[in-house]
């Protein structure tokens, strides 16, 4: 009786520790944008004030898997054939959807350089 029990809370360890472990870990609260390359400051980006938007919408290539990979993984310093580079992509997709948002009235975060890459 002693070796199923035991054999049971094994089991059930086993079990919770694998989702905990599959589950995709929630963001950063802040994460600091930055380019290998980079001369201007990092960028703060907060998860939490962008938590409105699907996630795709920054993380396109994401399929709803597992944890989403930041922007750096895929641009890089340098444009590599059709992607971006990170500072164009960052400022394509971040300062372009904050500017369209202005132009529409609503309320959006910053899009001028020194509001974003603070000292």
């Amino acid at each position: 009786m002693k070796k199923i029990f035991v054999l049971l809370v094994a089991v059930s360890f086993l079990a919770v520790a694998g989702f905990a472990f599959a589950a995709p870990k929630a963001p950063a609260e802040t994460l600091m944008l930055k380019a290998e390359k980079m001369k201007k400051p990092p960028v703060p980006f907060k998860h939490v004030t962008h938590a409105k938007i699907e996630c795709s919408k920054c993380h396109h290539t994401w399929k709803g898997e597992g944890t989403p990979k930041g922007c750096g993984t895929c641009h890089k310093d340098k444009k590599e054939g059709k992607k971006l580079s990170f500072k164009n992509a960052a400022h394509k997709n971040c300062r372009g959807c904050h500017r369209t948002m202005k132009k529409a009235g609503e309320k959006t975060g910053p899009s001028k350089c020194s509001a974003c890459h603070k000292k």
